[in-house]
């Protein structure tokens, strides 16, 4: 098994994402430690769609193509075939990568874990594509933890602005997102575990 890549930093790189409905489940609490993990089907949309369209692209890429040989067999000249050749090559390139993407994302999995003995919140996220990556933080650069409102763009071609709440950790000037959704009370076991584990208290910010 491939060693996990231990990203370093204060950004956030792993895990942020803002969504309806709680990404999050709590996997193990205890004194010393609170595991979170991603929901099991949370990346199927979007992994499922991201494939589709990578399908829809390969199979435009091979339309191009059979049309161009179509016509430089009619007379149109090896010129077209060519340009259809590369257009072709281009756009089923493209697809085969949306295709990769899709099942990286389909196939990720995200957690969270706050180790009391060290000190320690851990993002970490599993994916078949590609090495497992982690960003770890130490409780000490925390300074805060609060419950925040934020627009969400939603839907798929009517786009609509939505109303979420966000769990957020403050961590010096930047804010890391640990998850979120439209109803704040599906968000307090994780904010009340969390503000346990590290022994801070959260703000409810509206």
């Amino acid at each position: 098994m491939a060693e996990t890549l231990m990203l370093s930093g204060d950004a956030q790189r792993i895990g942020r994402r803002l969504g309806s409905e709680p990404y999050y489940t709590i996997a193990e609490q205890s004194e010393l430690r609170l595991s979170l993990e991603s929901r099991p089907a949370a990346n199927q949309s979007v992994g499922r769609l991201t494939i589709v369209t990578g399908l829809l692209l390969l199979l435009i890429g091979l339309i191009i193509a059979v049309s161009g040989l179509v016509s430089a067999a009619t007379g149109s000249g090896f010129a077209v075939a060519a340009f259809a050749a590369v257009l072709a090559g281009l756009i089923g390139g493209f697809g085969y990568q949306r295709m990769v993407g899709g099942y990286a994302i389909l196939t990720t999995q995200n957690s969270i874990s706050c180790d009391q003995e060290s000190g320690t919140i851990t993002f970490q996220q599993r994916s078949r594509v590609g090495r497992d990556r982690a960003q770890r933080l130490f409780f000490a650069q925390v300074g805060g933890l609060q419950l925040r409102r934020r627009p969400l763009l939603a839907g798929g071609v009517l786009r609509r602005i939505e109303p979420i709440v966000v769990l957020e950790l403050l961590v010096a000037d930047q804010i890391w997102i640990v998850d979120s959704a439209t109803d704040p009370e599906a968000l307090r076991p994780t904010a009340a575990a969390l503000a346990t584990i590290l022994q801070r208290s959260f703000r409810h910010l509206t």
